[in-house]
């Protein structure tokens, strides 16, 4: 083989070498940095909305809304008298990446998982939580109720399976399922606690006044009450 032919091979195999690499390693490398930029790109929202409903005290009603538009948050507050003549209101902008936290541990705390529970008799307060988020085309939300997050958070009772076959023994002693869960107690504390100084201290001067309006105390916090437990 003469030495322009030993050149020429060279070229060949180097070139058959480089297109492997190009197929094999190149070409899936930048689908995937395209699909990477695409996350990074879209567009990414959240909401967080909690409906109280107050069955004693000064108020009938309060909601908190916390939406988190690429990056731009804010918080909407309402509060509403016992009567429900006055309600009362502010939204104002969010800074800092405190929303993002509130999220992660709203979601670690089962927002988009925990279920309906059915309303307690004579029950003290209810609460509707909406959570909703998208991603670019992709998103979704979901809506669930439960009333008295502190009896659940701190409750004694079980749950007994029934055994319909047996009429003499149909609730069995063993195997109990405990109904204690704290988690709606948890998000119902998250979000009322949310927000800086001044976000809070707007709040409770909306709820002193909507109280004076009644010739009531102001409404404790869920939150604060359950210190006492």
């Amino acid at each position: 083989m003469t030495e322009q032919q030993r050149s020429w091979l060279v070229i060949v195999i180097s070139g058959i070498v480089i297109l492997v690499v190009l197929v094999a390693f190149v070409g899936p490398y930048l689908k995937r940095e395209s699909a990477v930029n695409q996350v990074l790109t879209a567009r990414s929202t959240w909401t967080v909305t909690m409906q109280q409903y107050l069955h004693h005290g000064p108020l009938s009603e309060q909601t908190y809304r916390i939406s988190n538009d690429d990056g731009k948050v804010s918080m909407f507050f309402s509060a509403t008298n016992r009567d429900s003549t006055i309600t009362k209101q502010f939204e104002v902008p969010l800074f800092g990446p405190e929303a993002t936290f509130l999220f992660e541990q709203l979601r670690a705390e089962g927002i988009w998982s925990l279920l309906d529970k059915p309303v307690r008799p004579h029950p003290e307060d209810e609460y509707v939580f909406l959570v909703a988020q998208t991603l670019g085309d992709e998103g979704g939300q979901r809506v669930f109720g439960f009333s008295d997050p502190e009896y659940w958070a701190t409750t004694k009772g079980q749950e007994y399976p029934v055994n319909i076959k047996d009429p003499k023994n149909p609730i069995g002693v063993a195997g109990g399922r405990p109904l204690r869960d704290p988690q709606y107690l948890k998000l119902v504390q998250l979000v009322e606690s949310f927000g800086p100084a001044s976000v809070q201290q707007a709040e409770a001067k909306i709820r002193a006044e909507l109280a004076a309006s009644n010739g009531a105390a102001p409404h404790p916090k869920v939150g604060a009450a359950v210190g006492a437990h």
